[in-house]
């Protein structure tokens, strides 16, 4: 069955950026904090991207806000289609500019640098995190 215009209209799909930080052999995950929706579940690093924003300019965006830091070139990975819940992410490869990583506590509770194969043995982990491991898989 396909979704009348109207429908799109009334639940639009939600757009969101993930920034996947490497360093070395290992990749920046992050555990949502307390009162942040599925809070305590370890994830990339992102968040929503605005009404104007690309979503370059939102992984950019997210990571200073929630880390303290900037990040250059981007490089996109890929996408996630998340269900039922009708939102889109954005994976993007960024590379660290500038700024100490200085986590916001309101959004972020821990942080820690993982190796590829120990994504999947963080959890509580979103669903997200696997698809984004497998685009890795092509870069490493």
């Amino acid at each position: 069955m396909h979704e009348s215009n109207e429908d799109r209209k009334r639940n639009p799909v939600g757009r969101g950026a993930i920034g996947v930080l490497r360093r070395g052999g290992e990749y920046l995950m992050v555990r949502r904090a307390a009162g942040v929706v599925r809070s305590g579940c370890w994830c990339f690093p992102g968040g929503h991207v605005e009404r104007g924003e690309t979503s370059q300019h939102a992984v950019r965006r997210e990571l200073r806000e929630e880390l303290g830091i900037e990040v250059g070139s981007v490089r996109r990975l890929g996408a996630v289609r998340v269900l039922p819940a009708r939102y889109v992410l954005v994976a993007w490869l960024v590379d660290h500019q500038g700024g100490v990583l200085n986590p916001a506590p309101l959004e972020i509770a821990e942080c820690r640098w993982v190796k590829l194969s120990e994504i999947a043995h963080l959890q509580p982990g979103l669903p997200s995190n696997q698809s984004v491991a497998a685009m890795l898989c092509s870069v490493e």
